[in-house]
């Protein structure tokens, strides 16, 4: 199986999964024109892929989905409350601040979806949007994530994560940096809460009760203000090293075009 970022940051979010037969994209928070570069250059027609999963309506992870769903005419899923129709019954963006999205397909948390060889299990992740998930993908034994935007993990999530074979996961902030920053005081307070986002300890004790050495990990949605890769990888270098474990197949994206890539 493949997994590789097409985008992560808050300037948007796409992720490539495949097995040897098929491909499905995890949100769609860029252009058409830079999903199909990207695609291009790990040799994928856009026409190959299977379907596309949104994990919620904010714009950074479904603002091209219109698009890319009207020039190649393929199927997304996401939970109905990411929908289009129950965003436009409950009178527009409101409070959530967040997008309807155009579904084909809705997909509820715990369900098992199958597309081609792939399975995809919708997983709820906490997260000031409506009904977020994260996914989980496997094809025959092997098992990958693909979890950002979240303020706080959950057992079953970390139940899922212990059984992947690779992990893309959001490390999005270093607190002292967040803290110190030019964020105002309301947005620092949102990103570090409950329903925010993951501080980069905060993943580094999922992945330590949950990975072994051998597993490969990408360290995702890092802040471009907040963050760097070097503190991401430090903070879960030093979290798994108190449960003397050394893993040398964690890499973190940075927040622009890293089209980094886990084979497996």
């Amino acid at each position: 199986m493949l997994i590789t970022s097409m985008a992560s940051g808050s300037s948007g979010n796409a992720t490539l999964v495949c097995s040897d037969n098929t491909c499905v994209i995890v949100d769609m928070g860029i252009s058409v024109r830079k999903t199909q570069a990207a695609l291009e250059s790990k040799g994928v027609n856009p026409k190959m892929i299977a379907g596309a999963f949104i994990t919620h309506g904010h714009s950074d992870h479904a603002s091209g989905v219109h698009s890319f769903r009207r020039s190649f005419h393929i199927p997304v899923y996401g939970t109905y409350e990411t929908s289009d129709i129950y965003v436009e019954q409950r009178g527009g963006y409101g409070a959530y601040q967040e997008m309807g999205v155009e579904l084909d397909n809705f997909i509820k948390e715990g369900e098992e979806i199958e597309i081609g060889d792939l399975t995809i299990e919708a997983v709820r992740v906490s997260h000031d949007a409506r009904h977020p998930v994260s996914y989980f993908i496997h094809n025959g034994n092997k098992k990958v994530s693909v979890i950002t935007d979240l303020g706080e993990s959950n057992p079953l999530l970390e139940k899922r994560v212990a059984e992947c074979n690779a992990i893309m996961i959001e490390a999005n902030h270093d607190p002292t940096m967040l803290d110190g920053g030019p964020y105002p005081e309301l947005l620092k307070r949102r990103i570090k809460g409950a329903r925010g986002h993951l501080s980069n300890l905060q993943t580094a004790r999922i992945l330590r009760r949950a990975v072994n050495e051998e597993t490969p990990v990408l360290l995702a949605h890092l802040s471009k203000v907040n963050n760097t890769p070097q503190l991401a990888i430090q903070a879960v270098h030093a979290a798994m090293r108190e449960s003397g474990l050394k893993n040398e197949r964690l890499h973190a994206l940075a927040p622009y075009n890293d089209l980094r890539e886990i084979r497996i």
